[in-house]
């Protein structure tokens, strides 16, 4: 298949090539080709990034901190959002830098009095892989938040703020969950931990496990998703998921598309 938008500039092409593949490329990539050539190749974020997506990193850096360091988790999260308070960043209709402070500090007081204790032993925290699998051309690659021994069973555990509840075949379908128990398959379990923050936040597990049949039907998608990369098959994919891609007006040739997006390093 010729490529969609190189028109055979081999070295334009060189660029398209990943030199890993992860969880999040895959799952970019399937979403819609062309969001990833723009993430991914383009390299290009919006200048005013999500609240939401600050708030989320957050939240995460402040477990990672309690896990790794000690440290408390709601005290670092209350130093790390206050950073941010003066910068420019996009909220929802329903969300403020004050709403989004409140509920993170509910969340992380929960997490800590009537979660923690669920967890034992603490193997790894934001432990990375990579796998040399026969049937990609490159790495595989990937972050576990936290191996851990929840009710005394070894699992990987992976960590989510959302602002509604998971349905269970999200996390029967997961394809994160399934590459994280391919990078740890001695573990029993695998588990998302979800941080809902909604008008009264909760937290919620969902366990869920993978067999080798499983494993497999990733790693041939894998496979596919990789050559597709590779090779510079880039297109758009419209859906539903238009509405909050950062990329809508550049797919619908506004001609001030590029004033709200920026090109990183």
């Amino acid at each position: 298949m010729s490529n969609v938008f190189f028109d055979g500039d081999e070295a334009e092409l060189a660029d398209a090539r990943p030199k890993h593949l992860s969880y999040s490329r895959i799952n970019r990539y399937l979403t819609c080709p062309e969001q990833y050539r723009l993430y991914y190749v383009e390299n290009l974020r919006p200048k005013v990034p999500a609240a939401s997506l600050r708030f989320g990193q957050c939240v995460h850096l402040a477990l990672a901190a309690h896990f790794q360091e000690g440290e408390n988790a709601v005290t670092f999260f209350e130093s790390a959002w206050a950073e941010i308070k003066d910068f420019e960043l996009r909220y929802s209709y329903r969300e403020s830098w004050q709403s989004l402070n409140d509920k993170g500090k509910i969340l992380l007081e929960k997490f800590l009095s009537e979660e923690l204790p669920k967890l034992g032993s603490i193997v790894a925290s934001e432990k990375a892989f990579e796998l040399s699998i026969s049937n990609l051309e490159v790495p595989f690659v990937g972050v576990i938040d936290l191996i851990a021994d929840l009710d005394g069973k070894r699992t990987v555990v992976d960590f989510k703020t959302s602002g509604s509840a998971y349905d269970e075949f999200e996390v029967e379908l997961s394809d994160q969950l399934t590459s994280y128990q391919l990078a740890e398959p001695d573990v029993q379990q695998c588990a998302l931990c979800v941080l809902v923050k909604t008008k009264e936040p909760r937290i919620e597990w969902h366990l869920s496990s993978r067999t080798g049949e499983q494993m497999h039907e990733f790693l041939a998608k894998a496979e596919i998703v990789g050559q597709d990369i590779a090779s510079g098959r880039f297109y758009k994919r419209p859906g539903k998921h238009c509405a909050w891609c950062d990329y809508q007006n550049l797919c619908l040739r506004k001609p001030d598309a590029y004033e709200t997006l920026k090109a990183v390093a």
